[in-house]
């Protein structure tokens, strides 16, 4: 059987390539931030059995805790932010405020949380409210936005 020699000396050099390396290799893990962009928030229960699962909305809350922040516009087009499975989290301006606000992962995160632990119904979570966010001027609680957890 004849191999080619180009063949062999390519075979063998992707072989080492593949194989381990013999030093230690150091990785840095890095905790990314939570961002908290608004302050204390007004909750209105929207449970019942429309709502959306209390597991999915668990599931958002993790997904987004490494970090983030939305850019939402103020002017009262509602936006969807952040959805898994049933369970959706969105904001839209709540006053004649025209300027947009950031909304952190933190907040949703809280605003989830504190929903779950007053109104969970039935393996079930709704629930509507008004918070004050950082304007883009850097603002705190400039702008107000009502929030919800919905289901998709």
């Amino acid at each position: 059987m004849l191999v080619n020699t180009s063949l062999l000396t390519l075979l063998m050099a992707a072989f080492a390539a593949a194989s381990p390396i013999t030093e230690s290799s150091t990785s840095t893990l890095t905790k990314r931030k939570s961002v908290n962009d608004c302050g204390d928030s007004t909750f209105e229960n929207h449970s019942s059995g429309g709502s959306p699962l209390l597991a999915d909305c668990q599931r958002i809350a993790r997904n987004i805790a490494g970090g983030g922040t939305w850019t939402v516009g103020a002017g009262g087009e509602h936006h969807q932010l952040v959805q898994y499975g049933t369970c959706a989290f969105g904001a839209q301006g709540a006053g004649s405020n025209m300027n947009a606000a950031y909304i952190g992962n933190q907040d949703i995160i809280d605003l989830i949380n504190s929903s779950i632990e007053k109104f969970q119904w039935e393996g079930k979570v709704g629930a509507a409210g008004v918070m004050g966010c950082q304007s883009l001027t850097g603002l705190v609680g400039s702008v107000n936005m009502r929030w919800g957890i919905y289901h998709t």
